[in-house]
């Protein structure tokens, strides 16, 4: 969803849009929407990285009179109709609500009447927060952005409707519209979760309703999802899941996206964020809103079944895991969690040695090739967690299958089957909260187990203090 790197540098053909040549025609038509709209030539265009489902482009334009526009182009390709909401042309609602917020953020120049794309002016800055190794400068921005959280909150919200949103004048109302979308996100799918089920069911009957103002929130706030330069926040981006809301939803996000990145201290953070004069901080509310976000993240997994396999690994890992700790901590549930298995290498550990110093010190050195090193980097991460599947598979399948035989006594005592019917039985109640939680628990401690190696240290992480 972010700004990135930028690569793909290349020049525009004199007189024409600068669309790749295997470019679809909407791209080609979006590249000249853009052109018209800043009434200029395309000299020059980056398709930047990051993102999840849409592209995005930086595009210098020149005018006749030879000055430059430095804008932004985001685009949705076609996809089949569904219940997500989450379109370009909603994310162009949200720029229009928070264009007099007085926060730092792109400003929206246009939309296509037709084609889900946008043009916003280009803001300057890095969003990789893990480089800046100076806390204090750190520090500094993350309170920067605070402030910014703040104001937004402060919006007063009167007149705003984003697409697929609720009406109600109670935080409740907009919640409990949340809940109904990413539910029937998920079950569009077609496929039962055990743990979603479960994580639905207690959103559902934990739901807050406190007094105080809706306010719209940012949606994925957070490290990764701001950029800065020069020691100073320059904007806040990535407002594809913005939405009307509780304010501790975005404290919730933040708290997520410091797993990834971790800030310098996030108590102070919380503080900085209350004295910019936002919503009283409730430890409990934003206990509740980290298991939405952690379930939001895990319904885009379970959705999202062709996507680039090391960060499918490493993702479903740590973001079932994330959701189970959110879990027991809103709920006040104790779980244990199984130690690791500790097994000999196989006799095709050499073989996967071998293969993983190949890439490390032949392929990735050798290569003057970004996308290629990219490539071989991923490849690295699956060939650890294959070692793994490998090495400790058949005895973590023993004791899943074991873990289901004591929640469910005579259930099937295949995997698969025994898994539907564990979802199956928290649908319909059969199964206590504490028992379910209990036993995913320990199937996120096994997942963990496989990916550890492709993880690093995200491994080892875990959902900030409050």
């Amino acid at each position: 969803m972010s700004v990135r790197a930028v690569s793909h540098d290349r020049p525009a053909a004199r007189g024409g849009p600068a669309a790749a040549p295997d470019a679809s025609d909407e791209e080609a038509r979006i590249f000249a929407w853009a052109e018209d709209v800043c009434g200029g030539r395309i000299e020059r265009s980056a398709q930047t990285s990051g993102g999840n489902r849409a592209r995005s482009w930086a595009l210098d334009l020149r005018r006749p009179d030879g000055s430059l526009a430095e804008v932004f182009l985001r685009y949705g390709p076609p996809r089949p109709p569904g219940v997500e909401p989450y379109t370009i042309h909603r994310e162009a609602q949200v720029y229009r609500a928070i264009r007099e917020a007085g926060i730092r953020a792109p400003r929206i120049i246009a939309a296509h009447p037709e084609i889900q794309a946008i043009l916003t002016d280009r803001a300057t800055g890095i969003a990789e927060f893990r480089r800046l190794k100076d806390p204090v400068a750190g520090q500094a921005i993350v309170e920067e952005v605070m402030t910014d959280l703040a104001r937004l909150h402060a919006r007063p919200t009167e007149g705003i409707r984003l697409d697929g949103g609720a009406d109600g004048p109670r935080i409740a109302d907009h919640i409990r519209a949340e809940i109904a979308i990413w539910r029937a996100m998920y079950e569009e799918s077609g496929r039962r979760d055990g743990l979603l089920e479960l994580a639905f069911r207690w959103l559902q009957e934990a739901m807050p309703d406190p007094d105080g103002p809706v306010a719209l929130v940012h949606g994925d706030a957070g490290p990764g999802n701001f950029l800065f330069e020069d020691g100073r926040l320059t904007a806040l981006i990535d407002w594809e899941l913005a939405h009307l809301g509780d304010p501790m939803d975005d404290l919730a996000w933040f708290s997520m996206r410091c797993v990834m990145e971790p800030v310098p201290d996030f108590a102070a953070s919380l503080a900085a964020y209350e004295a910019a004069g936002g919503a009283p901080i409730d430890r409990g509310r934003i206990l509740y809103h980290r298991v939405l976000v952690s379930t939001r993240v895990v319904v885009i997994r379970h959705r999202n079944v062709t996507g680039e396999p090391a960060h499918a690994i490493v993702s479903r890992a740590l973001n079932r895991r994330l959701l189970v700790e959110a879990l027991a901590e809103a709920s006040g549930t104790a779980v244990s969690v199984p130690e690791p298995i500790d097994l000999p290498p196989t006799e095709r550990a050499d073989l996967f040695a071998r293969v993983l110093g190949d890439l490390r010190d032949v392929i990735v050195p050798r290569s003057q090739d970004g996308q290629v090193v990219a490539r071989a980097k991923n490849a690295a991460k699956v060939l650890k967690y294959l070692e793994a599947c490998d090495r400790y598979g058949p005895a973590l399948e023993a004791a899943e299958r074991a873990a289901l035989a004591r929640v469910l006594p005579g259930g099937p005592a295949e995997l698969g089957p025994g898994r539907a019917a564990l979802a199956d039985a928290i649908v319909a109640g059969r199964v206590s909260f504490a028992t379910a939680l209990e036993f995913f628990a320990g199937q996120a401690a096994r997942d963990a187990q496989l990916a550890a190696g492709a993880s690093g240290g995200i491994a080892a992480r875990h959902y900030p203090a409050l």
